[in-house]
């Protein structure tokens, strides 16, 4: 049943793949990124989270539990001081950022999260249809985006700290 779910598996689903691998490999190194550019992933990674959510159950509760796993993780998160691993350098108008292999790993969770999730629904399974998996899942999503939310309000807050007035 693995061998028919993976050849039956779209190419761009492996490229997607292969790019989430490389880019969560760059953040486990200690890097100097640009402000927008450092901005760009954690939007790119919600939006891609929300989308999931949307694609797979439509307008439903789970955008409601998507919400509140966000709002807990921020709630939460900004108090994380393990977040707080970058400096705003003013005269680059960019972050020195300690690398980290978190990053790698909320991607993976996030892409196989939403494959099992497709996989469910290519095969019709009654599952995806029950009030309690969208509801989890949803939640899940909500929670790994809240954790990129969070890094992005985190740089934005360090900007701010840094930058004279």
């Amino acid at each position: 049943m693995l061998m028919a779910i993976l050849e039956r598996t779209p190419v761009w689903v492996y490229v997607l793949f292969l790019a989430l691998l490389g880019l969560g490999w760059t953040q486990s190194r200690d890097r100097i990124v640009p402000y927008a550019r450092a901005l760009i992933l954690p939007l790119i990674m919600v939006l891609f989270s929300i989308y999931s959510v949307v694609s797979a159950f439509g307008m439903s509760i789970g955008v409601v539990a998507w919400s509140l796993g966000m709002i807990i993780v921020m709630a939460l998160g900004i108090r994380i001081r393990a977040f707080y691993n970058a400096v705003f350098m003013e005269e680059h108008k960019a972050f020195a950022i300690k690398g980290s292999w978190l990053w790698l790993a909320l991607m993976m969770v996030i892409f196989w999260l939403k494959f099992a999730v497709g996989v469910a629904l290519a095969r019709e399974l009654e599952i995806v249809y029950e009030p309690w998996f969208i509801l989890g899942i949803s939640l899940c999503y909500g929670v790994l985006s809240g954790i990129f939310l969070v890094r992005m309000v985190i740089l934005w807050k360090i900007k701010s700290l840094h930058v004279k007035h």
